[in-house]
């Protein structure tokens, strides 16, 4: 596999890898979950011309980000000439794509060829940053900039390269992705490096002064433009709220993701996956072959420490918070497979958790294949299964078929791609490198199958996309509210801003109000005699729950 290693082939490869995973039906379903139209009514707002540094969401929110993934999607939907999922998702697939070129490109440079392929594939196949990767959220837009600031730290330390600026403009890109987390973080780790190392004569390759200049040029300049244009309460959102009170108890904040110290550990192995399971055999590789003993394998692992010990003092606590952590852990594995390869006695255990993969891959190829079947031929077993696991969203079992019989030829194409891998990793004795090649490849086809029939499945089932939709239609230019607070999916679908009724207070109701069923089952039997259920949305749970209705007021006020 050395010779497939070289940028000739490897960019390629991982850019085809990339399209499949992160590209491929980006756009083939609409919103269903809550934070992907949360920034996409932004974009939506910048797009209507309500501003491009920090635009209300849904005209009553002050969004809790800063905003380049916003102005890349909002670009991007301006060149497309419409905003949709595909636009609003778009930034977010071309760096995770950029991010494994980043991996690639670096670990080249501070290693080899071959670990640099591997820590390309290994880290395109992590559960986390698959699912970072297609979603319309911040993450994956300042974990690209992360990534490259924590690579170009070690380069330009090492003297293989001088390009200052470029770490700076990283750093500067990182904050307006997310925040001052973009700075903090890659620049506590090269301290702890260079203290660890007693390297502090390289202080001087950084420039420091000077691209502190170019950060507080470009970040200060935006954080000063909101601040004069929302005052006080972007002061308390995005800098309060959104960074100080998460790492430090607020009365006056509630931790949305409050989780005890822990949690970020259980979450990393699991969003590692499938590579959480090799991680014994990488580790006993490290040691054998005292991979450590180099100063850059040693600020590989300062990286992964600094951040999940950061993120596990601070009070809020979510998976995708350790997502910059992931190219690290790629290139660590892909160092340790690399040395395995050229020295198969350094890693003992890893063929073992090869058959391991393989036969999941051949369960579920077959398991897809058995469900396309009987969705195509016996549906009623399926829909009895849905019932049985609680499932019992009615707009599911439809959704399923639907995409079943779009999409059959892929599905058996994707199932016979993955077992076919998996076949090869139990039976063949494959060196180490390539069972990484394998199960990369079984994880494209999986993740394939998964994006073009079972998630858009799912979403079709528990969007708001046709309630949003219809309810424009009859709200038209009559007054209309949310009753306990603003809906992001139906603010999108609509593209209507409405304000937040808030339950008994002094403003009259308008004549139509967006609310939960479960709301409005627990008014009052006269305050629900003054309306009429003028629309009700499907269920937006696959369990049946979570409808949505559009009341109409029976006596209007005038």
């Amino acid at each position: 596999m050395t010779r497939f290693a070289t940028p000739r082939f490897a960019i390629p490869l991982l850019i085809a890898l990339g399209l499949a995973l992160f590209i491929v039906n980006l756009g083939g379903y609409p919103f269903y979950t809550r934070g992907e139209p949360r920034e996409a009514v932004t974009v939506l707002a910048m797009i209507h011309g309500q501003g491009w540094i920090l635009p209300l969401r849904a005209g009553v929110e002050i969004p809790s980000k800063p905003p380049l993934m916003h102005w890349c999607a909002a670009l991007i939907s301006v060149a497309a000439g419409v905003v949709d999922e595909w636009t609003v998702r778009l930034p977010s697939a071309i760096f995770a794509i950029g991010g494994l070129l980043l991996a690639y490109f670096y670990v080249r440079l501070l290693f080899d060829e071959l670990s640099a392929l591997l820590a390309g594939l290994i880290l395109a196949a992590c559960f986390q940053y698959l699912q970072a990767g297609t979603g319309a959220r911040v993450d994956m837009t300042l974990t690209f900039f992360m990534e490259l600031a924590f690579f170009e730290i070690i380069a330009i330390a090492q003297g293989l390269t001088t390009r200052w600026i470029l770490l700076y403009a990283a750093f500067a890109l990182a904050v307006l992705a997310k925040g001052p987390v973009g700075v903090v973080l890659p620049a506590l780790a090269a301290l702890v490096w260079i203290a660890w190392e007693r390297q502090w004569s390289v202080l001087k390759n950084f420039r420091m002064v000077r691209g502190a200049l170019i950060v507080i040029a470009i970040d200060g300049g935006w954080y000063l433009a909101a601040a004069a244009e929302r005052g006080a309460a972007f002061v308390h959102k995005q800098i309060l709220a959104e960074n100080l009170y998460r790492v430090i108890h607020s009365g006056s904040f509630h931790e949305g993701h409050a989780h005890p110290f822990y949690y970020l550990e259980l979450a990393l192995m699991a969003g590692f996956l499938p590579w959480t399971l090799i991680t014994p055999a990488i580790v006993f590789g490290l040691r054998e072959n005292r991979l450590l003993r180099n100063p850059r394998m040693r600020y590989l692992a300062i990286w992964c420490i600094v951040v999940i010990l950061v993120y596990s003092l601070a009070r809020s606590k979510r998976g995708v918070y350790l997502l910059s952590i992931y190219p690290a852990l790629a290139a660590i594995a892909g160092i340790a497979v690399a040395t395995a390869a050229r020295q198969p006695h350094i890693i003992r255990w890893l063929r073992p958790v090869a058959v391991g993969f393989g036969v999941v891959f051949i369960g579920a190829a077959g398991g897809a294949l058995t469900g396309y079947t009987m969705l195509t031929r016996s549906s009623g077993r399926i829909n009895h299964l849905l019932i049985s696991a609680g499932w019992t969203n009615p707009g599911l079992l439809p959704a399923l078929i639907d995409q079943s019989e779009r999409h059959g030829a892929w599905v058996i194409a994707m199932s016979a791609g993955a077992a076919l891998m998996g076949m090869a990793l139990v039976w063949w004795r494959l060196r180490e490198d390539m069972i990484v090649l394998a199960t990369a490849g079984a994880m494209a086809c999986l993740v394939m199958l998964g994006n073009l029939a079972i998630v858009p499945a799912i979403a079709q089932a528990t969007t708001l996309r046709d309630f949003a939709s219809t309810a424009r239609q009859i709200v038209a230019d009559h007054p209309a509210a949310y009753l306990g607070g603003l809906n992001y999916d139906v603010a999108f679908y609509s593209e209507r801003d409405f304000p937040v009724q808030v339950a008994g207070g002094k403003t009259p109701p308008p004549q139509y109000l967006f609310v939960w069923r479960e709301i409005y089952t627990h008014f009052p039997p006269k305050a629900r005699q003054n309306y009429t259920i003028a629309l009700a949305s499907q269920p937006t749970e696959l369990d049946g729950a979570g409808v949505m209705i559009l009341l109409k007021r029976n006596d209007p006020a005038r």
